[in-house]
Order: structure tokens, then C-alpha cells, then sequence
């Protein structure tokens, strides 16, 4: 399943390592880690952020998943991560992306 294709972990300054939860308060390290080796790993290093969501966008019709996006925000951007081939999606920090 596409939503398979990452799983992410955090560094905080104390050197702990998160891999669950929404709020990144003091990470110095967020990683987006294939489990697919047809997509890319991206780290977003010393860039202060916020938190993390994920959104899955389902085709019509009981079609099943049609994309399945990874989200971290900061105080200047959004960074998205589709799921199915690792693309980068960069937007202002308040822009909602829907497929």
C-alpha cells in the first residue's frame, strides 16, 4: 500500500529519537525513510518545525487509494511528501493541498 512507502522518525536537541506523534516542539533532525527502495529518503535538518499530519486521498466509487501524502509544517512553509514516488510539494505555511 502507497502509505507503506515512509515512515518517518525525529531528532530531538537532547539526541531522543520520536517516531510517533503530531507536535515537533525542539526537533533539530525530521526524516522522511523509504521502506521502498523506488523512492527517496528526505531530511529536513536544523529548520525549526511545528508538527506532522498525514492526509490519504481515496478514489471515487470504492476505487481505493488514490494518493497518500506526508506533511511537515513550519512557521515559513509546508512540506508535503507524496507517498507514491517521494515528490517534494512545497506551499506557504496555511495552504491546505487536496488531490
Amino acid at each position: 500500500m502507497i502509505q507503506d512507502n515512509y515512515i518517518w522518525e525525529a531528532e530531538k536537541k537532547d539526541g531522543t529519537i520520536l517516531t510517533t506523534g503530531e507536535y515537533l516542539e525542539d526537533v533539530v533532525r525530521f526524516s522522511f525513510i523509504p521502506t521502498n527502495f523506488n523512492v527517496q529518503r528526505h531530511d529536513i535538518i536544523g529548520v525549526p518545525l511545528i508538527r506532522r499530519f498525514n492526509r490519504g486521498f481515496i478514489n471515487g466509487l470504492g476505487g481505493g487509494m488514490k494518493e497518500y501524502l506526508l506533511c511537515v509544517v513550519s512557521s515559513t512553509f509546508r512540506l508535503y511528501v507524496k507517498s507514491s514516488n517521494g515528490v517534494i510539494l512545497i506551499t506557504p505555511p496555511d495552504y491546505e493541498l487536496y488531490l
